[in-house]
C-alpha cells in the first residue's frame, strides 16, 4: 500500500506544493519520496509510475468540492466546530469559495478528479493542522499554533511525527513539507480505519470525496 500526502497551493504557485510518499511497513509508514515545487504534471506522473497492483491512498490538503450557491459545506461547519474544541482558531477552516481560497479549490478539484480516475487510487481531503492538533498532547498544543511561524515548533512537530515513521525522514525546512506528512498520516489512518480523530464520508454528487484529519 502506498500513502501519499500533498500540501497543495494555487495553480500558479507550484513552489509551495509538496508531495511526500510512504509505503506501509508493519503498521508504520516507511518514507519513500518527496517532491518539492510539485506541478500537476509532476504529481500525476509520479502517481502513474507506482505499481498498478498496489492500492494508493492520497490525502490532499485542499478543498475538493464547494457548496452549490457558495458558503460553507457541511464538512466545513462540522470541522470548524471540532477544531475549536481542540483549541484552534475558527479561521483555520476557511470556506472553499472565499477569494483567497478559490484558486486552491479549483486546483484541488481538478487534481482530485484526475487522480481518482486512475486505477487503484483513492483520494481524501485532509486538514493537516487539525490532524496535528487532534494527535498531540494537550500541553504541547502551542506547537500546533506556531509551527508555521517558529522554527522550534517546526522542529518539535517533525520529531513528533517521526514516531509514526519507521525510516528516517529527511529534514523538513518548511511547514509545507510538514503538512504533506500530516496529510499522509491522516490519510493512512482513514485507509486502515484506525486512530481516526474525525472524518466525514463522501456525499456525491456534489461532495464526492471524504474528508478526514
Amino acid at each position: 500500500m502506498y500513502i501519499i500526502g500533498i500540501d497543495l497551493s494555487g495553480p500558479s504557485n507550484h513552489q509551495d506544493t509538496v508531495l511526500t510518499s510512504f509505503i506501509v511497513d508493519n503498521h508504520h509508514l516507511t518514507f519513500d519520496n518527496r517532491i518539492l515545487g510539485a506541478s500537476d504534471e509532476a504529481i500525476i506522473s509520479f502517481v502513474s509510475s507506482l505499481p498498478s497492483d498496489k492500492p494508493i491512498f492520497i490525502g490532499i490538503d485542499s478543498p475538493l468540492s464547494y457548496q452549490d450557491g457558495g458558503g460553507d459545506r457541511p464538512y466545513d461547519r462540522e470541522l470548524r466546530r471540532f477544531a475549536k474544541g481542540l483549541g484552534m482558531k475558527s479561521g483555520s477552516i476557511m470556506t472553499p469559495t472565499l477569494t483567497r481560497m478559490i484558486y486552491l479549490t479549483a486546483r484541488g478539484i481538478h487534481l482530485a478528479h484526475t487522480l481518482s480516475s486512475m486505477e487503484n487510487v483513492n483520494v481524501t481531503e485532509v486538514h493537516p493542522g487539525v490532524a496535528l492538533a487532534s494527535r498531540v498532547p494537550a500541553d504541547e498544543m502551542h506547537h500546533v499554533l506556531h509551527y508555521k511561524k517558529r522554527d522550534e515548533s517546526l522542529d518539535w512537530v517533525q520529531d513528533f511525527l517521526s514516531t509514526y515513521i519507521s525510516r528516517l525522514l529527511p529534514p523538513a525546512h518548511t511547514s509545507h513539507e510538514i503538512d504533506s506528512i500530516l496529510a499522509a498520516i491522516a490519510c493512512w489512518h482513514l485507509a486502515t480505519e484506525s486512530n481516526i480523530p474525525w472524518c466525514m464520508g463522501a456525499k456525491p454528487p456534489h461532495h464526492p470525496f471524504p474528508i478526514t484529519v
